[in-house]
C-alpha cells in the first residue's frame, strides 16, 4: 500500500476514535433536564446531511492536530501536552465558557455550556498522542527547535491589539449585517446588545457588545502563545495554525442546531470566520 493511502487510513482511524470518545464522554457527562431534552430532539430530527454536517468539526480538529505535528519542532511527549492544552481551551472551553453567558437566551443552564467542553478533552487525549506517534516528523531537525524569547510588554500590546481587532470586526459586522436581518433582529430583541445596535441602550456597548469579543481576542491571544514552540522554522505554516485552530470553533456552527435557527447559526459562523481568521493572520504575523 501505498505511504499515502497508510497515512490517510491512519487519519481515518483517528478520526473515528475522536467521535467515538466524544460521543461516550457525551453519554454520562451530568447534563440537566433542559439539555438532555435538546439532545433528544437533535437525535429524532437527524438526517444524513446532519449527520454529515457533525462530523465536520470532528474532520476539522483533526485536520488541525495533523497539521500542526506534521510541522512540529518538539519532540512527542512536550508536543502531545502543548497540543492538548492549546486546542482543549481555544477550541472548546473558551467558546463554551464565553457562550455560558448568554445561556438563559437559549433555555440551557450555564452549568452544561461548560460540561461540552469535558467531550472535547476527552476526544483529545484519546487522539492526540496516537496521532504524535503516526504522523510527527521522525526526520525532524533538533536545530528548529529553539524559538525566539517574546518581550513580554510588547507580547501583551500586541495580543491587546488583537482583541480589539476582534471587536472592531464583530461590531462592524453586526451593524453592517446582521442587525439589517429581520429574522436575526427578532430572535434577539430582548437581548441588551441587539438594543444597543438600534440605540437604545447605550450602556451595552461596553457589555457584552464590545467585552465579550475584546475579551474572546486577548484570550485566545494568550492561549495560542504555546504553538510559538512547537512550530518554529516557517512564520507561514505558523500563522496557518493558528487560523486552524482559531476557526474551529466557528466550523462547529456547520452543524443543525435546535438551539438557533439556521439563518442565525449561518450569522453566527460568518461572523466567526472573519473575527477568527483576522485575528489568527494578525498574531501570526505580529508574534
Amino acid at each position: 500500500m501505498k505511504p499515502a493511502a497508510i497515512n490517510f487510513s491512519k487519519f481515518v482511524l483517528c478520526a473515528v476514535i475522536y467521535s467515538a470518545a466524544y460521543m461516550f464522554a457525551m453519554g454520562i457527562m451530568p447534563f440537566l433536564q433542559a439539555f438532555t431534552e435538546i439532545s433528544r430532539q437533535i437525535a429524532e430530527t437527524q438526517s444524513i446531511a446532519s449527520t454529515l454536517a457533525m462530523l465536520l468539526p470532528i474532520i476539522w480538529n483533526c485536520f488541525t492536530a495533523y497539521f500542526i505535528i506534521r510541522n512540529a519542532g518538539i519532540r512527542s511527549k512536550k508536543l502531545v501536552i502543548r497540543l492538548i492544552i492549546v486546542m482543549f481551551f481555544v477550541v472548546y472551553l473558551v467558546p463554551q465558557s464565553l457562550g455560558a453567558e448568554s445561556a438563559g437566551e437559549h433555555g440551557m443552564p450555564w452549568q452544561d455550556f461548560i460540561l461540552i467542553a469535558i467531550p472535547g478533552l476527552v476526544s483529545l487525549l484519546a487522539t492526540i498522542p496516537l496521532m504524535v506517534r503516526f504522523f510527527q516528523n521522525k526526520n525532524m531537525d533538533e536545530a528548529i527547535c529553539e524559538h525566539k524569547k517574546l518581550n513580554t510588554k510588547n507580547t501583551a500590546i500586541r495580543i491587546g491589539l488583537g482583541g480589539l481587532i476582534v471587536a472592531g470586526a464583530y461590531i462592524l459586522f453586526l451593524l453592517a449585517v446582521q442587525r439589517h436581518l429581520g429574522e436575526y433582529r427578532m430572535f434577539y430583541a430582548e437581548t441588551a446588545w441587539m438594543q444597543t445596535a438600534h440605540g437604545e441602550n447605550i450602556a451595552g456597548i461596553f457589555y457584552p457588545l464590545f467585552s465579550i469579543p475584546l475579551l474572546r481576542g486577548i484570550i485566545n491571544g494568550i492561549l495560542i502563545l504555546p504553538l510559538l514552540s512547537i512550530i518554529t522554522k516557517s512564520k507561514t505554516k505558523f500563522t496557518t495554525a493558528i487560523c486552524l485552530v482559531f476557526l474551529a470553533p466557528a466550523v462547529a456552527f456547520a452543524a443543525p442546531n435546535p438551539l438557533l435557527p439556521d439563518t442565525i447559526r449561518l450569522l453566527h459562523m460568518a461572523s466567526m470566520i472573519i473575527t477568527m481568521l483576522l485575528l489568527g493572520i494578525y498574531i501570526g504575523n505580529a508574534l
